[in-house]
């Protein structure tokens, strides 16, 4: 299996500052991580073990902390809809010890699909639909065993890729709303 470019994302409020103490705090947290690209308010890390980090940032970060998200990544593919629903489609099985496991999908930035030699920009609701169709399973909104979480960034500020989470909803830490 290929290694991904990063396998967990940092987003923090904006502001160097914010940064600075984000980056230590993580520092202080983790025994070994590498930032290998950071933009506005947002850190892209590669660690061992992304559930792993996200266990021991919970525990180990401090309430007043900038950060906001923490969020482990399964996979790392384009921005295609035709990409990435097969992919989602293949963690959540391997995770997923049951058919009757719930699940609900978030899409975070722009997807597209290829239509006959074009590339079409769709609405999120299209994308989660289109997304969704690939997965046999029920759907939740309110309380999933799973989270299908794809957010869209840009790795060196050029190359936009989607990030595919398939979580148990604790397992994506938001600071933001408390733990």
């Amino acid at each position: 299996m290929a290694r991904e470019p990063f396998n967990l994302i940092v987003t923090h409020y904006p502001g160097y500052d914010n940064y600075s103490v984000a980056r230590h705090q993580l520092t202080e947290a983790l025994e070994r991580y590498e930032i290998v690209d950071t933009s506005q308010s947002i850190m892209l890390l590669l660690v061992d073990n992304p559930y792993r980090a996200v266990e021991v940032l919970k525990e180990r970060i401090p309430r007043d902390t900038p950060i906001l998200r923490i969020i482990p990544v399964d996979a790392v593919v384009d921005v295609y809809v035709e990409r990435i629903g097969p992919v989602a489609r293949d963690v959540l099985y391997r995770k997923s010890s049951s058919s009757t496991e719930t699940f609900m999908l978030r899409v975070d930035g722009r997807l597209y699909r290829r239509s006959d030699g074009d590339v079409v920009r769709l609405h999120t609701s299209e994308a989660i639909e289109y997304i969704a169709s690939f997965i046999d399973r029920p759907v939740n909104l309110k309380n999933p065993n799973w989270i299908i979480y794809v957010k869209v960034v840009k790795l060196y500020r050029t190359t936009e890729l989607a990030s595919i989470t398939v979580a148990r909803p604790d397992q994506i830490v938001s600071f933001a709303r408390g733990r």
